[in-house]
């Protein structure tokens, strides 16, 4: 099987921040059926946390035309990494949004919601007015997307949301050229993938963190960062950060050929509820 590897340009920097830069690993045949010209409906869940330790689910619909240099894939084969730099934002450049109806119907973990169509600064968007609702990491999620003549035609998916794990806030530098060894806890479904991000601060940029040793991994509960990749974020003096993300992504064809995908993320630190 030949392995491609999509570069994300910053289009996808709303999937997460995390996966701005990503390298994102795929089977050529990974995504079969699926066209990366067209019509696209992307449901993307990411996880909260409350002070008092519950979850939440942080929900976003965007329906759109355009062609998509990159899809963002959980069916990883081969573990990458690579030294780049930190894009945040939420920014899906070249592309025309589309109305999807006035609401979409989601249920998480059995409990029914709506989401409701917004005009933000980017476009059409769709989420929860009543803020997130609680949820358990790992849940599924159904979408059903009514459509509209004119705009996004339509279609349901079911999906499973990303698992909440254990991962070290602070790693250990190794002494001279050894990898850094990595555990996490494994998820019950292996169909995921771990991102792991080592952020640092350059001295052209002091007292920011503006670049990542970024690495995609087969979400098995074990793995290492080469001397070759994590150098630089060892070597820096200035502020270094760690950050840990299991992807889980779904896609199938909806009504008129068109895609519909759900995109979900779970982050150690996991970004507390506002």
């Amino acid at each position: 099987m030949m392995r491609r590897t999509f570069r994300s340009p910053s289009r996808w920097t709303w999937v997460a921040p995390v996966l701005a830069t990503a390298f994102v690993a795929a089977c050529d045949n990974a995504l079969e059926g699926i066209q990366q010209q067209g019509t696209w409906g992307f449901v993307t869940t990411s996880a909260q946390k409350d002070l008092q330790g519950a979850h939440f689910a942080n929900v976003e619909g965007l329906f759109f035309k355009g062609n998509l240099a990159a899809v963002p894939n959980a069916e990883l084969t081969t573990d990458t990494c690579a030294d780049v730099g930190i894009a945040e934002g939420n920014s899906l450049t070249g592309v025309t949004y589309l109305d999807a109806g006035p609401t979409i119907e989601s249920t998480i973990g059995g409990i029914a919601n709506i989401l409701d169509r917004e005009t933000t600064t980017e476009g059409l968007a769709y989420h929860y007015l009543g803020g997130p609702p609680a949820f358990t990491p790992g849940d599924s999620i159904v979408v059903s997307v009514a459509g509209v003549s004119g705009g996004y035609p339509g279609g349901s998916i079911r999906a499973k949301t990303a698992e909440a794990f254990s991962f070290p806030s602070t790693l250990d530098i190794p002494q001279g050229t050894e990898a850094i060894q990595l555990t996490w806890t494994t998820p019950q479904d292996p169909r995921s993938q771990m991102i792991v991000s080592l952020r640092y601060e350059t001295t052209t940029n002091p007292g920011v963190l503006t670049r990542n040793v970024l690495c995609t991994f087969i979400d098995d509960g074990v793995d290492s960062i080469p001397f070759r990749w994590h150098r630089n974020w060892s070597e820096s003096q200035g502020q270094r950060a760690v950050v840990a993300t299991r992807l889980r992504t779904h896609y199938v064809l909806a009504n008129g050929d068109a895609n519909l995908g759900v995109i979900s993320t779970y982050q150690v630190p996991t970004p507390p509820k506002p």
